[in-house]
């Protein structure tokens, strides 16, 4: 048995894909707190539990199903699972050979048996935003922090030269000595006079240069979003000051209060919330400006996949297409039941076609989004998959 703490990388979906007969597939969301460690091992014993009963229903060999209860116990006995948890966990088992992957984003719970892992949930992982930057702003302090794909939100440093509240940037401008802070949370420990609006904007001035400053330093190309938590007016002050094309999402409310681990589980929120309105405008995008370069037939998408000729494929990932894909030429061939069986007319088992188009897309230099489709009921999104090619089609 392998556990995994990083992001899945190409090697590992190749791995995971082909036939692994039986295969089980476990999604169970978990949080990296002490107290839901037994529930989340609770989840996943009756998880491994409902896919040893279908697979008895269905007729499985005895002999394959003491060999993924050795899995089980596998999984269930390993200290270092259950001792380090993240969001969710990711279980791909089969006779003799188990991968665990402890996962930072929420993932849907569910269980899958067949002849293939089903791979969906966990092309989430790498294929959407799991890096972020956060301002907590107040008048009594300021920090900035970063939360890591693998990793919960950690405070970063900064210059001690620069203020750490608005008294101190006030009297910074005006010559004075610092004046002792005053206790209490939000602005309560604040002068009267501080709360004047020109001061506190020029306070939050103050923290954005410095902010943009240190994030400058660290991601230059803007490719990681920044979410600002603060109250008004220093929320509008600061955001006035976004600049140099970086994402830059507001979160109002009082930010006094917060620690690295609300921190760290409201940026997960608010990360989930900015990938799904940044793929229905992408997909809003694509229905009005790129005629001719769309592409919905799964069995179309999957020659020019195997061309490289999709540059974006979006799927949804709650949704299992089943059939094989020529890993050569990308044709398609559907199971019985229009892709709803588990094997071809001619016997031949058949895995989920959705991750395997979108490991092809990928393998060619290509982008994959993974959607719920749920989430885009307000979009002209049809499903289960939508391509942008690379060049129109005549």
């Amino acid at each position: 048995m392998t556990v995994h703490y990083e992001l899945p990388t190409p090697s590992d979906f190749k791995t995971l894909a082909g036939e692994h007969h039986p295969a089980v597939t476990i999604y169970a969301s978990t949080a990296p707190i002490v107290s839901e460690r037994e529930r989340a091992e609770t989840a996943v014993k009756s998880a491994f539990d409902e896919a040893l009963d279908r697979l008895r229903a269905d007729g499985e060999e005895p002999a394959a199903i003491d060999a993924l209860k050795v899995e089980r116990d596998r999984v269930l006995a390993d200290k270092t699972v259950w001792g380090s948890l993240s969001r969710s966990l990711a279980v791909f088992a089969a006779p003799g050979a188990t991968e665990v992957y402890v996962l930072p984003n929420r993932l849907d719970d569910a269980v899958h048996v067949g002849s293939h892992f089903t791979l969906g949930q966990l092309l989430r992982a790498p294929s959407q935003d799991q890096e972020a930057y956060a301002v907590t702003l107040s008048s009594n302090e300021w920090a900035l922090w970063h939360a890591l794909p693998t990793a919960r939100a950690e405070e970063m440093p900064l210059d001690p030269n620069l203020p750490k509240n608005l008294e101190e940037a006030v009297n910074r401008d005006l010559g004075e000595p610092i004046r002792k802070k005053g206790a209490g949370h939000g602005d309560r420990g604040t002068p009267e006079q501080d709360r004047r609006p020109e001061i506190q904007d020029n306070y939050a001035k103050q923290v954005a240069d410095a902010v943009w400053q240190a994030l400058h330093a660290e991601d230059p190309d803007g490719r990681v979003p920044l979410f600002v938590f603060a109250a008004e007016p220093l929320l509008t002050s600061f955001m006035e000051r976004a600049h140099n094309g970086r994402r830059v999402v507001a979160v109002p409310g009082g930010a006094d209060r917060l620690n690295a681990a609300e921190i760290d589980e409201e940026l997960r929120r608010q990360l989930a919330s900015l990938n799904v309105h940044e793929a229905k405008s992408a997909l809003k995008g694509l229905a009005d400006g790129s005629a001719g370069r769309v592409e919905r037939d799964l069995a179309a998408i999957g020659r020019m996949a195997a061309e490289g000729g999709v540059e974006t494929l979006w799927f949804d990932f709650t949704t299992s297409v089943n059939g094989t894909l020529d890993a050569e030429s990308g044709a398609v061939e559907f199971a019985t039941s229009n892709g709803g069986g588990p094997a071809l007319a001619d016997g031949t088992r058949a895995g989920d076609i959705l991750p395997q188009l979108a490991m092809m897309v990928l393998s060619r230099g290509g982008k994959v989004v993974t959607v719920r489709g749920d989430d885009l009921q307000d979009t002209e999104w049809t499903g289960p998959a939508v391509a942008e090619l690379r060049f129109a089609l005549t």
